[in-house]
């Protein structure tokens, strides 16, 4: 007969042992039960909240850093005819093309530029002298320069052209026109600004002359004769829709010269978003027209939209900005557009399924701040 060995014995768990770990277990999957579902409770309004912030506070960092008003775009659900949104994206002012012009961005035939723009050189301009630093010099003949770049492609509502220039009166007839910068091919949409020579018994002198086509209408527009042969002026075009005059479907121009506004006459007023142009962007030519003179320090900015943020589909986003227009407007100094709002522009979100809810506002002085609901959101800020 053997004698059992030390740790040969076999033995089970008891019923009470069972029911101990059973217990446990459930405690644990229940425990973990309740904090998934406290953790993905208010997801949705978390979401919305989090997208709304972002597009207000990017539409008002930008108009602070450009020191140009921005926009808050608000797009409804199509089937809701009411207040209720879909999607929002902020739409500020931002650089999208620089050239200086310098000697050592020339590349044989490729002009290096901000943003890692490069330009494709015609005839190779010379440089020359400049206002700020060096310049190209064109021949009004054989020489511009072009640009291809998405940053180009997707302006939106707006187009901001400036340039230093000098131009050569030398051999040109009467209502010649130099291009200084246009993109007027393959799009609904083109801009364009040039100088016209109107020669005088004393003196060459140059008018300005800007043009945008967008939304099926044209908007052409010049100044009187202010620019003379042989001297450095800075002019710049600004175009950009203005959503609070004409009933909503308005637009602002401007024609500047040295930095101050000058009054245009013999325009053609059109109003519109800017659509989609994957054309090149010509520096001094456009069709057969050339520059003739230098070109120093161009720079154009636009209107350009932020990434669009959808909505969770499980939440309801309710705006009042309070505005005609429904968008939210900052102006210059990111405060509130006083031609568009009162004091506040609110959002009420919602999430049905967890019955949460909370305000996203907007004060005049341009803060963001979320609040719960069940504050008095009719009582405005300190």
């Amino acid at each position: 007969m053997h004698e059992p060995t030390l740790g040969s014995a076999r033995r089970g768990f008891t019923l009470p042992e069972l029911l101990v770990a059973i217990s446990i277990v459930a405690f644990l999957l229940l425990a973990g039960v309740g904090v998934y579902w406290r953790m993905s409770r208010g997801f949705a309004l978390r979401a919305a909240v989090s997208s709304a912030e972002a597009a207000l506070r990017g539409a008002r960092a930008s108009a602070v850093h450009e020191r140009s008003a921005a926009v808050v775009v608000l797009e409804p659900v199509p089937e809701n005819p009411f207040d209720l949104v879909e999607r929002l994206y902020a739409l500020g002012k931002r650089t999208v093309s620089c050239w200086h012009f310098e000697l050592d961005q020339i590349d044989g035939s490729k002009l290096k530029g901000a943003l890692g723009q490069e330009a494709e050189l015609e005839g190779v301009p010379a440089t020359a002298p400049g206002r700020i630093g060096r310049s190209l010099s064109f021949d009004g003949a054989a020489t511009s320069a072009s640009v291809t770049s998405p940053y180009l492609d997707e302006i939106r509502e707006g187009v901001f052209l400036e340039a230093c220039v000098w131009p050569d009166a030398d051999g040109l007839s009467a209502g010649a026109r130099l291009p200084v910068v246009s993109k007027s091919d393959g799009s609904h949409s083109t801009f364009s600004l040039a100088l016209r020579y109107q020669p005088t018994t004393s003196q060459g002198l140059f008018l300005l002359e800007g043009s945008v086509r967008a939304g099926g209408a044209t908007f052409g527009a010049r100044t009187d004769a202010l620019i003379r042969a042989g001297e450095w002026a800075h002019v710049a075009l600004d175009y950009v829709r203005d959503p609070g005059s004409q009933g909503g479907e308005g637009h602002a121009v401007v024609l500047r010269i040295n930095g101050q506004e000058v009054e245009l006459f013999d325009a053609t007023l059109g109003n519109g978003a800017l659509e989609r142009n994957t054309a090149p962007l010509l520096i001094g030519k456009e069709g057969g027209e050339r520059f003739k003179g230098r070109l120093d320090e161009l720079k154009i900015a636009a209107l350009v939209a932020s990434d669009d943020f959808e909505l969770p589909k499980n939440s309801e986003v309710r705006a009042d900005p309070g505005s005609s227009d429904g968008r939210v407007h900052f102006d210059d100094e990111g405060k509130l557009d006083p031609r568009f709002h009162g004091r506040i522009a609110r959002f009420r979100i919602v999430s049905p399924r967890d019955r949460l809810r909370q305000i996203v506002q907007v004060n005049w002085l341009g803060g963001v701040e979320v609040l719960p609901d069940e504050r008095d959101v009719d009582q405005e800020p300190e």
